[in-house]
């Protein structure tokens, strides 16, 4: 060291190593704090990945619980149609063939009345006593009898009326029931009809044969 150099004083050493330790402290401090803060923010993110993840797990859950859902409802909706479809189909189909057999019954019950008809139908003559008693009248299966092509042309007629196609393409399970219903009605109506057609048809054959009766006793007593 020269003359003329000055060596520092202690003081002077004592205040340069105290700034250099204070700045020495800061950059320390400093660093701590930007590592804090780094984990603090790495914890934050760490945290807001796994509630992010549950979030798209619940999101994900409710999808799947409402697709399950779904196909549960659909499922049964569609287990309720083929349920009822087929009842509703069997119960038209059964009343369809019941009605074909009792119109088809009832179409030969009258084909066989038409028949009784023409065969028992009286040609007799009825003559006038001396005393007045009878009135002469003649009587021909032909007068009173209608010709076959009027029984057929009759016969066909009601048949059109009566017998109609029963049209289920299209009809859901409800019109599919209201069609089983009407044809229910339709059916109860027409076994009264056939009741009282037979009591008729019973009454005519009496009467018949009491005037065929008649006739002969008569005819015997001239």
């Amino acid at each position: 060291m020269s003359d003329t150099e000055e060596a520092p004083t202690q003081p002077e050493n004592e205040a340069k190593l105290a700034m250099e330790e204070a700045k020495v402290r800061k950059a320390e401090r400093i660093q701590q704090e930007i590592a804090e803060f780094e984990e603090q923010r790495k914890e934050e993110k760490a945290k807001e990945e796994e509630e992010l993840q549950q979030l798209r797990e619940r999101r994900e859950q409710r999808k799947v619980e409402r697709a399950e859902e779904e196909e549960r409802l659909t499922k049964l909706r569609v287990e309720e149609d083929i349920r009822r479809r087929p009842i509703s189909e069997r119960q038209a189909r059964k009343l369809e063939e019941e009605q074909k057999r009792k119109e088809e019954r009832e179409r030969r019950r009258k084909e066989q009345e038409d028949r009784l008809k023409l065969c028992r139908r009286p040609n007799f003559v009825i003559t006038k006593k001396a005393d007045g008693g009878e009135e002469e009248a003649e009587q021909k299966a032909e007068d009173l009898q209608k010709s076959k092509e009027q029984l057929e042309e009759e016969k066909r007629a009601i048949l059109a009326q009566r017998i109609q196609e029963l049209k289920l393409d299209g009809l859901k399970s409800d019109g599919l029931i209201q069609k089983a219903k009407d044809l229910h009605e339709k059916l109860h109506k027409l076994m009264g009809e056939q009741y009282d057609l037979e009591d008729k048809f019973k009454r005519q054959q009496y009467d018949m044969i009491e005037l065929t009766e008649r006739a002969r006793s008569m005819n015997k007593g001239r």
